[in-house]
């Protein structure tokens, strides 16, 4: 096994105190020739072999002072998880990556309640008010028919691995995603794990990820007593969707368990989709499954946006004024603008279809 020592930790092989180890710097670099560069980055890795030379006391733990011990211990515990999610090789895409929990609720309002976070994975090329409005249809639905307490809301871009048209750049679709919510939200966050991945990560994943930041590493919500209490996490998506993972097929049937049953779902009714067909493909789950009901239909979608720039139309009050400006700054989607198409696609297309079973199979 790896582990991953993480520069924003300090324990990397140039910034490491080398008296608390039996060994020279040079006998650990030769024992330790995986370190990648990767840009401007570097990373580097620490092997079993390594772990030999590390000072222990009788009890067999690390002889080192507590606040390097606890240091390890974070990064022996963010590196294993990270592994078991990504496998080796894909570990060093992601040591600077650091969780955003700034707009967090820090206490429960109501400690008789379940706190709820929500998570949309998507394309997001580009992301439009449509994706907004979800959040915000949720949390009125969450406050006003459920015994849930809604703490925060992701979106989680995916990376591009994904390989669907009209999918620019993971870089680009993260920095519209942060003008999107920048100064129109105080409880929406972009998580840029998923994006920062090299390899398609399974919606499945993508929440044990969510799972893991939330509850194991920091330990779920605080209460008024005090206490902590573990935070439901919910994937956020449209009524396409669902229907996808209705049909035969089209989901890993261990992700669509895990999803729907660990984790549930808030799902947006969408125009031209029959929700109610879907639902009855998955009564297994249906008590993990809320729909929620669009009183003034949207049916916006990236496809849609996509088309209409590449025709040469507007999209101004269609997505976010910053969004506008920075596909005109970037000349985003310009290529599409060069080829030709003749009708609107009646759906997105984001992610959950065809591509994530078969992702998911290659993946797992």
């Amino acid at each position: 096994m790896l582990h991953l020592l993480r520069p924003n930790i300090e324990h990397t092989l140039e910034s490491f105190n080398w008296s608390h180890l039996h060994i020279t710097r040079a006998k650990l670099a030769a024992l330790c020739p995986s370190t990648f560069a990767h840009g401007a980055r570097r990373y580097h890795w620490i092997t079993p072999s390594i772990t030999a030379y590390l000072p222990h006391s009788n009890t067999g733990r690390l002889d080192l002072p507590h606040s390097r011990r606890k240091a390890l211990s974070l990064s022996h515990r963010r590196g294993t998880k990270l592994q078991a999610l990504l496998g080796e090789d894909n570990l060093t895409a992601m040591d600077e990556y650091k969780f955003p929990d700034y707009r967090l609720k820090r206490k429960m309002d109501d400690p008789s309640k379940t706190p709820l976070l929500l998570i949309a994975c998507g394309s997001f090329s580009p992301i439009t008010f449509l994706h907004l409005r979800m959040f915000v249809m949720a949390r009125d639905y969450v406050k006003h028919n459920t015994k849930f307490e809604v703490i925060g809301g992701y979106l989680s871009p995916v990376s591009d691995a994904y390989k669907k048209q009209g999918l620019t750049a993971a870089e680009h679709r993260v920095n519209m995603c942060k003008l999107a919510i920048d100064k129109a939200s105080n409880w929406l966050m972009v998580d840029t794990w998923e994006a920062e991945c090299p390899e398609y990560q399974p919606t499945a994943l993508v929440l044990d990820h969510f799972d893991q930041e939330i509850n194991i590493i920091r330990k779920g919500i605080e209460t008024e007593n005090g206490e902590r209490k573990p935070v439901q996490i919910a994937l956020l998506a449209g009524a396409d969707l669902i229907q996808t993972m209705s049909q035969p097929g089209v989901w890993a049937a261990k992700d669509l368990d895990h999803i729907l049953g660990k984790y549930g779902s808030f799902i947006v009714e969408r125009s031209g989709t029959d929700i109610d067909e879907a639902l009855a493909s998955l009564q297994n789950y249906r008590d993990n499954i809320y729909v929620i009901q669009q009183l003034i239909q949207n049916d916006v979608s990236s496809t849609k946006i996509r088309l209409f720039l590449k025709r040469g139309m507007s999209v101004q009050y269609l997505i976010p004024a910053p969004v506008v400006e920075y596909i005109q700054q970037n000349k985003l989607f310009e290529e599409e603008r060069r080829s030709s198409s003749t009708n609107l696609p009646a759906t997105n297309g984001d992610k959950g279809k065809q591509t994530e079973a078969s992702a998911s199979a290659s993946t797992n």
